[in-house]
Order: C-alpha cells, then structure tokens, then sequence
C-alpha cells in the first residue's frame, strides 16, 4: 500500500471517529421521533443543567399586536353626545417552548440577560395602560375602544448541557420564539362606533 493510500485511510477513520464522537455528544429536540425528549422535558431540565443559555437567532422582529377590546360607551338618548371614556389593557408574554418563561423564574433571568446583551434593550414581561379619551357618541350608537400594543417576537435556541448523558447526548438544543414587548413600546387606540342595542 503506497504512503498516499495509507494516509487517505488513516484519515477517513479520523473523519468517521470525529463524526460519531459528535453524534453522541449533541442532539436536536424534536418530540416527533421515538426515544428522544419533548421539548417540554429538556426545558425543564434547562434551569438545573451544567449550561443553559438562549441565544437569539437575527434580530427583533417588530410588529402590530392584536386589537384588543379596551373599553366602550353606549348613548342611548335620541341625541348626539361627547362622553369621556376610559380604557385600560394589557399586553403579556407567550413562548412556543412549553414552559413558564418569565420575570421571577430561572429561565426568565436567563432570556433577559440575553436580550440585554444582544440589542442593549429591556425586555418588559407585561405592559398595562389605561387612560381616558374624549369622544363625540351618536344617538342610539356605542363607540368602542380598541387598544394595539407594538410587541416584539425574538427567535432563538435554548442551549443545554448536561454532565452525563441524557437520552445519549451531553448537549441539546431547543428552538423557538418569544413573544412580548420590550420597554418603551408604544400603545394605539381606535374608536369604532357602531349602532347600539338601546
């Protein structure tokens, strides 16, 4: 066997040890495939494994949130009036990873760590404003207030490493997003007026 056919196979075989090294040592989570861990059990073990990080995958995306009912008032009189309507909502934070993901738990701490030092922003967990506007209501008709806090949605990865294997790897990682607002935020609000049930 010639020099260059000795060193090609003592290169494969250091190629293919690498590869299965790596095998065991990684995994990705997916609660579709027998034997491996649902994203929900590898979270919970994030909190209490040797490295639990979230690392955010590109940036923030920014993005209208839903309208939310905020307050309303009725005008039933056979005449048009200014009324003075206060309204108050609440926008909170949702995660796809299965898992209680905010302020005063591990896995919060963890997150907004990461959020401040990947965009030196604040994440905020909710976010309530309440405040009155003056409004022209038609006879017979009710106007409607409709509140739309600005959110944030952050992708990212859980990162987790464990000092003996779990399901027969040493790190895992976990994929999702989370859904809120950063402080500072702002809040829209729409008056719709409609015929009343008088």
């Amino acid at each position: 066997m010639s020099i260059m056919s000795t060193r090609a196979t003592i290169l494969a075989a250091l190629a293919l040890a690498i590869s299965a090294s790596l095998t065991t040592l990684t995994g990705v989570a997916s609660a579709n495939h027998a034997g491996q861990p649902t994203r929900q059990q590898l979270m919970n073990k994030c909190a209490g494994a040797d490295y639990c990080e979230f690392k955010p995958q590109g940036g923030m995306q920014v993005f209208g949130g839903p309208n939310m009912l905020a307050g309303s008032s009725t005008n039933c009189t056979n005449f048009n009036q200014t009324r003075v309507i206060r309204w108050e909502s609440t926008s909170g934070t949702t995660n796809t990873f299965g898992v209680e993901i905010s302020a005063g738990v591990t896995l919060g701490e963890i997150f907004e760590l990461s959020i401040k030092s990947s965009f030196q922003r604040e994440w905020s967990w909710t976010d309530t404003k309440a405040d009155e506007i003056r409004q022209d209501v038609g006879k017979k008709s009710r106007v409607d207030i409709y509140a739309q806090k600005q959110q944030t949605r952050v992708d990212g990865q859980w990162e987790i490493h464990f000092g003996s294997r779990y399901y027969g790897h040493y790190y895992w990682f976990v994929n999702g997003s989370v859904t809120g607002q950063t402080k500072g935020q702002p809040w829209h609000t729409t008056a719709r007026q409609v015929k009343a049930n008088c």
